[in-house]
């Protein structure tokens, strides 16, 4: 018994002995690799379309824009498995109050790339409608390895397209003063003007004016859409500029604020001239003057006018082409109560009418077509920093001439009088729009 059991035991560390052995041994000649399965490259994230910047060409306030101005932005794509990229201007989609609309693209180029983004520059113009300007671009439009696509962006811009000129209203507010305040209201906010008080809110402008005037006022919006509001001062008398001419036609008329000095010689196309002209200001402000008198007689001829007695003469009045006559000190005629300067004399197509210093009578042959008058008229103020005068003369088959202001002389040939005339005394501020508004009774008109 005891036998077997040594037996026993001596095979089992015998097996024991052996199998440690072997497992050592081969346990020398393991080799540890990696075997690779499948390679795979996960990508989650979608393509991304961002929008840069955007302006418009509207300089002063680019955050407006119409039809004219021209919009440039910047877009970014980012992936860098793209492969499929359909961005193009057909993929940009705008948008003006939520319509669809569709602008005339006029760039779209790509600007720079790298081995994750891509940007691209677009411009386009004509964007029409009223409200704020959203873009979109839609699903799909970029596609990666994966499979992915971008999703549908819209992006607010902040710039509002304005089509729509602004309305505005004129009203007169008449100051104790005796000068009036021109108040417009308009719809919307309004660009300031230079002389002009704007509200906080960009929707009144207001101006104090001293004299009578009417002229169209051009207001313009943020996105420049302009319109004109009518100013029109009636019942300012702090500065009263009065004129009037004798002609033979109309005989004496008196107008103010810029009107005509004898509508009914234009509206009746008569051929009779301006032989004389009278003139004054109240107020602060001294008006100058220089007329060229243009007479029967020729040069060195010297007339005395049968109802003021004062006298005139051929050619510039005053003769010297550096002196000026001061209305309402020289030249100086009562007439209803008031001094006026007079400029010419009365009767210069008359019958019969002699200079005081030539004995030539003017047959009356000649007399009846009513070639003599003044034929040249120079305004100006004297030391005004506010003001200026702006004048016009009308000549019978030629039209209103090109307006003049500020000492410029007025006339279309010395020989060639005219038929009635206008002034009005403007402030600085106003002075462009002014002339432009008499301008647009000019046809066509050069100095000779």
């Amino acid at each position: 018994m005891h036998q077997k059991i040594k037996i026993i035991l001596c095979f089992f560390f015998f097996f024991t002995i052996i199998t440690l052995f072997f497992s050592s041994t081969f346990a020398k000649y393991v080799i540890e690799d990696i075997f690779t399965i499948a390679k795979l490259d996960i990508d989650r994230c979608k393509p991304n379309i961002e929008l840069i910047d955007i302006t418009s060409s509207n300089h002063h306030y680019t955050n407006y824009a119409n039809k004219t101005h021209t919009i440039t932005g910047h877009i970014k794509i980012t992936e860098n498995h793209i492969v499929k990229n359909n961005m193009a201007t057909s993929s940009i989609k705008v948008f003006v109050n939520n319509i669809f609309i569709t602008p005339n693209f006029t760039k779209f180029f790509l600007v720079s790339q790298n081995a994750t983004q891509k940007i691209y520059e677009f411009s386009f113009t004509h964007t029409t409608g009223d409200g704020a300007l959203t873009l979109m671009i839609p699903e799909g439009i970029i596609e990666d390895k994966s499979g992915l696509v971008n999703d549908t962006k819209y992006f607010s811009t902040g710039i509002i397209i304005d089509n729509t000129p602004p309305n505005a209203t004129f009203q007169e507010v008449v100051s104790s003063n005796h000068k009036s305040k021109a108040q417009i209201t308009c719809n919307e906010a309004i660009r300031p003007l230079v002389g002009w008080e704007i509200s906080s809110n960009s929707m009144m402008l207001s101006k104090e004016f001293s004299s009578y005037i009417t002229y169209p006022l051009p207001i313009t919006d943020f996105a420049e859409n302009s319109s004109n509001v009518t100013i029109d001062i009636k019942n300012a008398t702090n500065m009263i500029l009065e004129y009037g001419t004798y002609d033979n036609f109309s005989n004496q008329t008196l107008v103010s604020g810029g009107k005509i000095s004898s509508p009914a010689t234009i509206s009746s196309n008569s051929i009779c001239k301006t032989e004389s002209i009278f003139i004054r200001l109240t107020g602060d402000l001294t008006l100058q003057t220089r007329a060229y008198v243009h007479t029967y007689w020729g040069d060195g001829a010297r007339m005395i006018c049968p109802y003021s007695e004062l006298s005139s003469y051929h050619g510039y009045n005053p003769i010297s082409t550096s002196e000026w006559i001061t209305v309402g000190s020289q030249q100086a005629l009562f007439y209803q109560g008031n001094i006026y300067t007079q400029l010419g004399r009365y009767g210069l197509n008359s019958k019969n009418a002699n200079a005081s210093n030539i004995k030539n009578p003017i047959p009356s042959a000649i007399a009846s077509q009513y070639l003599y008058g003044i034929s040249g008229l120079q305004f100006k103020l004297k030391n005004s920093s506010e003001f200026c005068v702006v004048y016009q003369s009308y000549v019978k088959d030629v039209g209103w001439l090109a307006v003049s202001c500020d000492g410029e002389e007025n006339f279309y040939q010395h020989d060639k009088p005219i038929c009635a005339f206008r002034i009005n005394i403007v402030p600085k501020t106003e002075k462009q729009f002014f002339i432009d508004f008499w301008m647009r009774d000019v046809t066509s008109y050069s100095h000779q």
